[in-house]
């Protein structure tokens, strides 16, 4: 019987962290810019497109690191005092992602009535992804935040 979870990437705290940010503001600017912006010009979309595949391999980064894997490892790889911050962090990416969603969908209510910005399809998808990518990532950033650093 396995004691302990291997992780595939071992990040320094610091790393993780700084990584984390990266991530997110990539992935927001990335993701809604390229939401938003209906037709921009090539240098524009290169960027977006880079900003984009930046967000998502650190998000994988951070999936596959250490505080990742303690997010993801099998309960009986865990203590209980890691179960309790693994969990915790999950409650928390929940409550972050339901409340995005939420003011999403609160924001569609008067840009319906006062003609504000609403995406269409391929930007619908492109926030969608955003979503998708952020909620994979997410719990590992909260551990990183977290956690004490060590050295």
């Amino acid at each position: 019987m396995e004691t302990a979870y291997r992780p595939v990437l071992r990040l320094k705290l610091r790393t993780a962290r700084r990584l984390s940010v990266a991530v997110l503001l990539a992935l927001g600017i990335g993701y809604l810019g390229g939401a938003i912006a209906t037709d921009p010009p090539r240098w524009l979309f290169v960027g977006i497109g880079l900003l984009r595949i930046f967000g998502l391999i650190g998000a994988v980064a951070l999936f596959v690191d250490s505080t990742g894997q303690h997010a993801n490892a099998p309960d009986r790889l865990l203590d209980e005092r890691q179960r309790h911050e693994r969990d915790r962090a999950y409650v928390l990416s929940y409550q972050i992602m339901v409340i995005s969603m939420f003011a999403a969908f609160l924001y569609t209510i008067p840009a319906q009535v006062l003609d504000w910005w609403l995406p269409q399809i391929p930007a619908a998808i492109d926030l969608l992804s955003a979503f998708g990518i952020t909620s994979l990532a997410l719990p590992g950033i909260i551990l990183a935040w977290r956690a004490v650093e060590s050295d």
